[in-house]
């Protein structure tokens, strides 16, 4: 499903548009019949990924417990137990991520963990992680402490310690 075809069209939808929208949503969400489908696809022991809605990320995590509606998970980053909805697990593999729009950085494209940029106070340029999504400003760890710093401000970095094996060290000659 294309996320940001999605949202782009949203965009358009009123508030009443959207909360009709969610309304229905919530009863495809309750739909006994789609859950069974899910229910059927787990099993106690398997390694999954749900749908953080706070951090916007996939959280990689081993179920524990089917129940009716909801399963009992471990998260494999903190070992922290959990009890999700089945319907926040991701067991098509769906690419969550959505692309910044063209004005910038949005909190829909950001996740927790992710490095950012911003222009301080003084105007220098400060880089960190960002640590929380709020719902005007993300808060973003940088060397100098924590920020509370508007979407607007923020730009991508690309860390290349982190990136594709097109990037060669430099103490390397390539092959």
């Amino acid at each position: 499903m294309d996320y940001n075809l999605i949202l782009s069209e949203l965009q358009q939808a009123s508030m009443f548009d959207l909360f009709r929208l969610q309304a229905a949503i919530g009863k495809l969400l309750d739909d006994p019949a789609r859950l069974i489908v899910i229910k059927r696809a787990l099993r106690p022991g398997m390694e999954i990924t749900y749908f953080h809605e706070q951090g916007n990320r996939l959280v990689p995590a081993r179920v524990l417990q089917i129940r009716k509606t909801r399963a009992a998970v471990q998260d494999l980053e903190t070992g922290k137990r959990w009890t999700i909805p089945l319907y926040m697990i991701n067991l098509e593999n769906q690419d969550t991520d959505i692309t910044p729009n063209q004005q910038g950085v949005d909190r829909l494209s950001l996740r927790i963990g992710d490095t950012v940029g911003f222009a301080g106070r003084e105007g220098q340029e400060l880089f960190g992680a960002i640590i929380k999504l709020n719902p005007k400003r993300a808060k973003i760890q940088t060397e100098k402490g924590i920020w509370a710093v508007p979407y607007s401000m923020l730009f991508p970095v690309i860390d290349g310690e982190h990136g594709n094996d097109l990037l060669i060290p430099a103490d390397r000659k390539p092959t």
